[in-house]
């Protein structure tokens, strides 16, 4: 019994010091970071920006995979069933992965069981902006032309459950009007859609909006976190030009990977993406970008972020009663 025990000890003792070993070598090969939407939306802006300082911390290549459709969870579901060995990770609107576990009650992973958490990268405000062919130079224009419309007015968001959706109707909600939605594949096609005309109005990120703004083709009227973004310090926040309390819907994106992943590995993940996230250049990078840094949580601090943004948008959910199935 006691060489028995001795082995299976001794044995024990070997996996932990090659696990160990495993996770101080990553990465040494490229590193697929998914991200769960289209290209040329917020979530791959940032997402390429910290693959791309990865890629020059590390000597390995970081690639970009953009996975689009169904709010998030395919590319989300890719990611869930993948191994964990470090080599498929997860890069995410955060907002919507936590949107997703209230919204939706039938989902191809579980959030809890198949993802651990890593770190943030970045978050930023979403804007409401609207085409010029809209009669609309405030937010408060905006609601009125919805209540003169009676429930015509459209606008285009990032998917059904995103983000770019629970800012237009929970805005709809608290003023008492209608609008009707109309669900893009992605920030980049919702933007496309709101440039050609298709939609008059589009709660959408700074950094794909930002350069349309300052060419004219489209106008921003207010930012929906709960304070001005230093990227557009003059506009009006949602719950000043509507007079709003507790209005605030902020975008976060962070890093996610599947929980089979070895503790040691998901420490020495975090490790490397925290050193690229606080780097002055990446900072420097995201703020250009329009979108403000955010502090690298551990994985422990990470998880209970999302719980409670979960709890908290669950309760929105509950309130407003939009559901995805």
């Amino acid at each position: 019994m006691r060489k028995a025990t001795a082995r299976v000890m001794t044995g024990l003792a070997a996996m932990i010091i090659a696990g160990s070993a495993v996770a101080q070598d990553w990465p040494t090969k490229a590193v697929r970071v998914v991200i769960p939407w289209g290209p040329g939306g917020g979530t791959d802006i940032v997402g390429r920006a910290a693959a791309a300082k990865l890629t020059e911390n590390t000597g390995q290549q970081f690639l970009v995979d953009n996975r689009g459709g169904a709010g998030g969870m395919i590319g989300t579901a890719l990611v869930a069933k993948a191994p964990g060995d470090g080599y498929t990770l997860l890069l995410h609107t955060l907002s919507s992965h936590v949107l997703n576990t209230s919204y939706y009650k039938k989902k191809p992973y579980d959030p809890d069981k198949d993802l651990s958490p890593v770190t943030l990268v970045g978050k930023v405000p979403l804007i409401m902006y609207v085409h010029p062919s809209l009669p609309a130079k405030t937010a408060q224009d905006v609601v009125n032309l919805a209540r003169a419309q009676r429930g015509q007015l459209q606008y285009g968001s990032f998917a059904t459950g995103s983000p770019s959706h629970f800012a237009a109707e929970i805005m709809a909600d608290m003023t008492h009007v209608k609008l009707v939605h109309i669900p893009y594949k992605g920030g980049g096609a919702a933007m496309a859609a709101l440039l050609g005309g298709e939609v008059p109005l589009h709660f959408g990120g700074v950094s794909v909006g930002l350069p349309h703004v300052k060419a004219g083709k489209i106008k921003a009227l207010a930012v929906t976190g709960a304070v001005r973004t230093p990227t557009l310090p003059d506009l009006p926040t949602m719950a000043e030009a509507l007079k709003l309390k507790d209005y605030d819907v902020t975008v976060t994106f962070g890093v996610l990977a599947p929980s089979s992943t070895p503790k040691a590995l998901l420490q020495h993940i975090y490790d490397e993406f925290a050193k690229a996230v606080n780097s002055a250049d990446y900072k420097k990078r995201l703020v250009v970008l329009g979108t403000d840094p955010a502090p690298a949580l551990t994985p422990d601090e990470l998880g209970r972020w999302l719980k409670e943004n979960t709890a908290r948008w669950t309760a929105v959910v509950n309130k407003t009663g939009i559901r995805g199935d």
